[in-house]
């Protein structure tokens, strides 16, 4: 689950100082605050959203705690089933494992790709349902 932007919820950016995201909640407290704006759900939802956020970027604790799960969240989380072994290595597979795994697997799925493995195995002799070659290209390695 991706972790929710504070930063940009306040219109701010990660870098900014305390005080800067100090003025950014404020500016919008006072727009969306519900005496401004009886009645109105929208900025209701909004002011909740930017209180959120201004509980845990105005607090140095929490903000350091929230900035590493934020700088982590694309990158520790996208895998968490458990660390998947490479067959050939045994070592954990990487991001780039996965990006390169990825790139094979569409560029062995282009119609380029397609129409040239179909034509190999006709005059190899092999029957167009065996996806040996298909698979050994995707995953990287030779069964």
């Amino acid at each position: 689950m991706a972790v929710k932007n504070y930063y940009t919820v306040l219109g701010v950016n990660q870098t900014d100082s305390e005080d800067s995201i100090k003025k950014a909640y404020r500016k919008l407290a006072k727009k969306y605050h519900p005496d401004s704006n009886p009645g109105d759900k929208a900025a209701e939802t909004k002011m909740q959203e930017i209180a959120e956020a201004w509980e845990t970027l105005g607090n140095e604790k929490k903000r350091a705690q929230y900035d590493g799960e934020l700088s982590g969240s694309a990158k520790q989380k996208a895998f968490t089933a458990g660390p998947v072994k490479t067959p050939s290595s045994g070592r954990p597979m990487t991001q780039e494992d996965f990006f390169n795994m990825t790139r094979n697997f569409n560029d062995s799925l282009s119609p380029e790709a397609i129409k040239n493995s179909v034509n190999r195995k006709k005059a190899s002799g092999k029957g167009p349902i065996d996806t040996t070659d298909f698979f050994e290209k995707v995953m990287g390695f030779k069964i």
